[in-house]
């Protein structure tokens, strides 16, 4: 026998990819999709018909989950287009601290730091209720490797 070390530890994690092929003609509106590089959420989803080579086109029209920019994308109806794996999760506020929220998982107690308090109205809204003795939740978006504080909600 040899002294062959053999090692099978896969290459890649076994949490998956970020993203998944999907047929563009059964998008939705409200559905994901990765246009220009980004992940975002469908405004839009309209079906041309049929031009000189007979195929079907979708017209779709999305919004940037992060930074709000408008893309427009053309697809025939047949072909395979990536939609990135978006989570939503929502976490009780618990400070703020040099523009960072301090987070709380709701059941599991865990603490959740290093998220950034969102740039204009939304973070001025998420300073004033905490700011005002309220309970506010914060919905933290994760895609492609990026995440951001998305919406908030003060009871």
């Amino acid at each position: 026998m040899s002294d062959v070390d053999l090692d099978f530890e896969p290459s890649a994690e076994a949490s998956g990819s970020d993203t998944f092929p999907m047929r563009a003609g059964t998008l939705r509106r409200n559905g994901h999709v990765l246009m220009d590089g980004a992940p975002c959420r469908l405004t839009d989803v309209s079906i041309s018909k049929s031009g000189q080579r007979g195929q079907t086109e979708v017209n779709l029209t999305g919004i940037d989950i992060f930074t709000g920019e408008r893309h427009e994308d053309m697809h025939p109806c047949a072909h395979d287009v990536e939609v990135p794996v978006v989570v939503h999760t929502e976490y009780v506020l618990a400070g703020i601290d040099d523009g960072y929220l301090s987070l709380v998982a709701g059941s599991a107690g865990g603490t959740r730091d290093g998220v950034a308090l969102p740039q204009g109205t939304l973070g001025r809204d998420i300073e004033s209720d905490f700011a005002a003795g309220r309970d506010v939740r914060v919905v933290v978006t994760r895609a492609m490797g990026r995440e951001a504080a998305t919406d908030h909600r003060a009871e």
